[in-house]
């Protein structure tokens, strides 16, 4: 498998491959599945026997007068379901069953779980597991009273100590509640507040009473202007008068049974404003004061005018007008209404004098304004600051109130429980025990055995970051695939096979190396056309002498003239393959100690000619990239049609970089399932910086037994080719 790869669509031949690879791990994927299967024997085995049984609690909420849930909060569905199956009633539950230990200790040795959920509104089905038949069945009803138990034991004492919390904080609310009183007093008493109230008190009435003169001022001084009018009588007038006295006095709402000062109406006005020291006596109003059936004096006047008139109306029907009765009568007469004359201008001058008294007493209240206004501004500023001290302070006394019901309510309703638990009985109980059980321990073990096997074969072919596959390694190096050598059984690294077109074995071999060179050829269109190749690998031993030797020969078997030659000049192999001499060859030639002519070799093979390295040079870089060596290669260009050249390996050497400039091309071989994906990576980068022409990639000695490899190289095989003579003899 190599990483890095864009994901692909599912295909059937995905589904082939992952099969192939199942079946190569065949032997891995059964040992782990029979290990999961002893694995499952053995938990059957020695697993210690598991018992069920499943009961009905039942939650009552009483709708009591005083809610306990408001002090203790503990009647909540899911308050009761944590606390039930919490360490503490764990740990009690198995007191009672005689088993002491931890909460771990317990559910390790005797119970493996305890699971409470809601079946309806006010009820809860409680399962146990347990270790135990007998502990199991009876669990769950003793857990339900040990609950019970422990609620009650938990409240009597957060009813003690939240009493003693509430008497200490009542006594602490009275001590800030007299704190605070004093604080106000205080206040009162340092900021004048009692002072500045009682004088605002004291005249507070001056602006009603300014409005209340200057309507009573208006009215008489419209009465004031119609006594004017010489066109009513005096009867009139005085009536105008009356009436205006009348309005006063329903304006001053002076009703019977009032206390009134018999001061004069100025004293009595500046007595609301300030401190009466006339020494006037108050009265009681009575109805003769308040004219209540009480005839004016000018009123019996006017009746005897009007009796008089009578009388001299009647008198003139008899008598004649100086007759003495006549004139007694116009003589009483004359008096009634000198008399009422005389009344009127009594009541004009108390008129005139009650108008100006009043616009002195305007205009002296009006004078009192100023001192209102400041007495009034005081007064607000010190309540403003009072309000202030106030609202900074917490209202204590509902505090305490609040405080006071709590502890009545904590009191009596501590006792008092708002949810009530009641044990149902089981409902479902095993006396068998359900685990471990045989079937189902089989199937799971079976599961992860198959699981198991598979993930390991898939996890090895995952970490296997060789390179063995031509799609895979074109897409991540964007090079092309020549093709591929198969692995020959028989061959080892110092005995080589080269290919021979007389020789009727490895047919499969020289074909693949005709697609070789086909695929070779036909990518000159697309750069410089393959006459001077280069052919290296990324590390030592990956066959690129083999691959190169048989690739020259494949040349020369299509009838082009091909020179093959060792440029490994450290330790050059070349010669060995077709038995020759290692000496004289290029190093000696670049030394100039031979001619052209003396080291080029024929190999007995038809159109191909070797150059051996020579003699062993560890200066052999400086010798490759002199200019002995470019005039060398030109000479060659112009006597052969192909020239291979078996080169060391990049990484770790610098000849293959060298030498570049010299060649048209470059060949990469690469060991099939051997090869890392990092090596390879850094030495294609290493060609490409410096401007190698890659022709394309060989995957060499792949290994077709394996049958990932086989399925998708099956035209590569010997039985592919095996079958293909076959056809072709038929």
């Amino acid at each position: 498998m190599i990483p890095g790869l864009k994901k692909r669509t599912f295909t059937l031949h995905d589904l082939v491959m992952y099969l192939a690879i199942a079946y190569v791990h065949i032997r891995l994927i059964v040992l782990l599945f029979c290990l999961s299967m002893l694995g499952g024997l053995a938990y059957y085995i020695y697993a210690r026997p598991v018992y069920y049984a499943r009961s009905l609690v039942r939650i009552d909420y009483l709708a009591l007068p005083v809610d306990s849930d408001q002090t203790f909060h503990d009647s909540s569905l899911r308050l009761i379901v944590s606390q039930l199956s919490a360490q503490k009633i764990v740990e009690d539950t198995a007191a009672r069953f005689g088993i002491k230990g931890t909460f771990k200790e317990i559910m390790l040795m005797h119970l493996r779980k305890v699971g409470i959920k809601r079946s309806s509104a006010n009820t809860l089905n409680v399962e146990v597991w347990g270790y135990s038949p007998s502990l199991t069945r009876r669990w769950t009803e003793v857990m339900v009273a040990e609950f019970i138990k422990a609620r009650e034991q938990q409240r009597l004492s957060y009813n003690e100590s939240l009493i003693k919390a509430f008497k200490s904080e009542i006594a602490e609310l009275g001590e800030k509640i007299e704190s605070n009183f004093g604080q106000k007093f205080d206040f009162r008493t340092n900021k004048g507040m009692t002072e500045a109230m009682m004088e605002l008190n004291r005249i507070k009435r001056l602006p009603a009473e300014i409005v209340r003169l200057k309507r009573r001022i208006e009215i008489m001084d419209r009465v004031r202007i119609k006594l004017e009018d010489p066109s009513l009588s005096t009867v009139a007038r005085l009536s105008m008068i009356s009436e205006m006295e009348k309005d006063v006095e329903k304006e001053m709402q002076i009703s019977v049974g009032d206390i009134v000062n018999r001061a004069t109406d100025q004293a009595a006005d500046q007595s609301a404003y300030k401190e009466d020291k006339s020494g006037a006596q108050s009265i009681v109003v009575v109805p003769s004061l308040m004219g209540v059936d009480a005839e004016m004096p000018w009123q019996k006047l006017e009746r005897q005018k009007t009796q008089v008139n009578n009388e001299i109306v009647a008198g003139s029907a008899i008598y004649m007008p100086g007759h003495r009765k006549m004139v007694a009568l116009e003589k009483q007469l004359e008096e009634v209404e000198k008399n009422l004359e005389l009344e009127f201008q009594v009541a004009k001058a108390r008129f005139d004098v009650q108008f100006q008294d009043l616009l002195n007493k305007r205009a002296d209240l009006e004078a009192k304004m100023p001192s209102y206004q400041d007495i009034t501004k005081k007064y607000e500023k010190i309540q403003q600051d009072f309000q202030l001290q106030e609202s900074g302070q917490l209202a204590w006394s509902h505090l305490y109130e609040a405080a006071s019901k709590r502890i009545s309510a904590v009191e009596f309703g501590g006792e008092k429980e708002r949810s009530n638990l009641q044990y149902m009985g089981l409902e479902e109980a095993k006396d068998e025990p359900i685990s471990p059980h045989m079937t189902r321990a089989f199937l799971l073990a079976a599961f992860l055995g198959i699981c198991i096997g598979l993930g390991v074969a898939f996890l090895i072919e995952f970490l296997d970051h060789t390179v063995s596959n031509i799609e895979e390694v074109e897409a991540m190096f964007q090079i092309r695939g020549l093709g591929i050598i198969p692995q020959i059984e028989e061959v080892e690294a110092q005995h080589p096979i080269l290919m021979d077109i007389q020789d009727g074995t490895e047919k499969n071999l020289l074909e693949n190396f005709r697609v070789i060179r086909t695929n070779l050829l036909s990518t000159g269109s697309l750069s410089k056309p393959p006459q001077v190749m280069m052919i290296t690998s990324s590390i030592p031993k990956e066959g690129k002498t083999v691959v190169s030797s048989n690739l020259a020969i494949s040349f020369a078997q299509m009838g082009s003239k091909t020179l093959l030659i060792d440029t490994d000049l450290r330790r050059g192999r070349l010669h060995r393959l077709f038995g020759l001499r290692k000496s004289p060859g290029l190093s000696n030639l670049l030394l100039g100690k031979v001619t052209l002519e003396e080291v080029l070799r024929p190999t007995g093979k038809d159109n191909l000619t070797i150059l051996t390295a020579g003699s062993h040079l560890e200066s052999g870089t400086e010798l490759l990239g002199s200019q002995i060596f470019t005039d060398v290669m030109n000479d060659l260009r112009g006597r052969y049609d192909r020239i291979l050249l078996d080169t060391p390996p990049v990484l770790g050497l610098s000849e293959t970089s060298i030498m570049q400039a010299r060649v048209d091309g470059v060949l990469f071989v690469v060991w099939g399932g051997r090869t890392p994906i990092r090596s390879m990576k850094t030495a294609v980068e290493i060609l490409q910086a410096n401007g190698a022409n890659l022709y394309g990639f060989i995957l060499n000695r792949l290994d077709l037994s394996a049958t990932t490899n086989y399925y998708q190289y099956y035209y590569y095989s010997n039985d592919y080719y095996h079958n293909y003579h076959a056809l072709e003899n038929a």
